[in-house]
């Protein structure tokens, strides 16, 4: 005999075999996979009986299908100590570079006013002592212009520290690339080895005759070797307190100012105006008579 049960206002039959609803129910948990009804906005599941672990290995630590897998680690960059740590080591070496940039162009402004000297009096242009003389202008040279390209790798390498950039070309700006060849430029202009000639035509001051003279070629390439000077621009503001100090720096980038060599030089003038006017007239003055003193001769 059939029974039923009264079950929301609807009768259902007796489960198979004689079994009661209840167990039925509960052997369909077990057999089913989880189940879920999209077209409800309730979302009904029917779990699964829970296995036992180590009853299948090659099912244990398998992802069920439908689950999102793990992510995968992300790579750590390099935290803020590392960083300020390869920022100061950077900014050591650059300092490094500008100091021994500053010692080579004026070892070579020094050898070419000996060697200017000499040729006039002692030995001429197309002596050994001459050609020797230019070579090591040249030499220094060749170290001077290698100098500032590894000075300017440094700057490179601190504009990638401070901006987080993986690639150097991001740095490489039209204007910076301007400066740059600007720069290795001027710091090229000297004697070359050898004797050069070429002819000077002028006129003489109250006949105004004619007037021709073989000069050397010497004299052009040497006067503008006085431009390295701008060097001892770079090495004060490197060197100097306002750029070194963590708290000027701290209190400048709060106020947006731009430490350069000119904010330096403003600085310097308010503070000793008298030393700095003094040193800035009497170098004026020393290069300027001997520049009229070699284009008279």
């Amino acid at each position: 005999m059939n029974s039923c049960r009264h079950n929301g206002g609807a009768m259902g039959p007796l489960g198979r075999l004689g079994i009661s609803p209840r167990h039925l129910r509960e052997l369909d948990a077990e057999t089913q996979p989880l189940q879920t009804f999209p077209d409800s906005d309730l979302e009904v599941v029917v779990s699964k009986g829970e296995r036992g672990k180590g009853s299948d290995p090659q099912l244990d630590g398998q992802v069920e299908e439908g689950d999102v897998p793990p992510r995968q680690p992300k790579k750590r960059s390099p935290n803020v100590g590392h960083r300020l740590g390869h920022r100061r080591a950077l900014f050591e070496k650059r300092k490094r570079l500008s100091d021994y940039a500053l010692i080579f162009g004026m070892f070579g402004i020094v050898v070419m006013v000996t060697e200017t000297e000499l040729s006039w009096g002692i030995y001429t242009k197309d002596s050994s002592y001459s050609f020797a003389l230019k070579c090591l202008i040249s030499l220094s040279t060749a170290i001077l212009l290698g100098l500032i390209i590894m000075y300017h790798a440094r700057e490179i390498q601190l504009f990638m520290v401070d901006n987080g950039a993986d690639d150097w070309r991001i740095a490489m700006t039209y204007e910076r690339i301007f400066f740059i060849s600007l720069e290795l430029l001027v710091c090229a202009i000297h004697p070359i080895p050898g004797q050069y000639v070429f002819t000077w035509t002028t006129r003489l001051a109250f006949t105004y005759a004619t007037s021709e003279a073989s000069t050397d070629v010497d004299i052009t390439l040497s006067i503008p070797m006085f431009l390295r000077l701008y060097l001892i621009g770079r090495v004060m503001l490197l060197h100097s307190k306002l750029f070194t100090d963590a708290s000027s720096r701290s209190i400048g980038a709060l106020n947006k100012i731009n430490f350069n060599t000119r904010f330096v030089m403003k600085t310097l003038m308010t503070i000793c105006p008298g030393t700095v006017l003094l040193v800035f007239s009497i170098s004026s003055w020393i290069i300027a008579a001997w520049t009229v003193r070699v284009c008279e001769r």
